[in-house]
């Protein structure tokens, strides 16, 4: 089923599709194998140690960027300000009052 259309230029277009569209035959099936005792890979990660590096500076050098909405100092610096400080008191918890808890 072929519509075609005219544009507003009096230009023929291309005819339109049918939003029908056919499905695949029954007869392509796609087979599994499952192979009995055989683990599975260790390495299936492709370990690069590159890449928890750059994770970690991507991270903390934008942190590290002092902004106004934090009165001039970075998140990183307020972070381990606060953490030293709640280390300082270490069995007691944080307290209410603490911008991080």
């Amino acid at each position: 089923m072929a519509l075609s259309m005219k544009s507003g230029l009096g230009l023929q277009t291309r005819p339109l599709r049918s939003a029908v569209r056919s499905v695949a035959p029954a007869s392509r099936k796609l087979s599994v194998t499952v192979r009995a005792g055989q683990g599975y890979p260790n390495d299936w990660i492709k370990r690069d140690p590159l890449v928890p590096v750059l994770g970690f500076l991507g991270w903390t050098i934008p942190s590290t960027i002092p902004v106004s909405a934090f009165g001039g100092e970075s998140l990183f610096g307020l972070f381990t300000k606060s953490i030293s400080e709640e280390l300082a008191h270490f069995p007691v918890g944080p307290s209410i009052d603490d911008p991080f808890w």
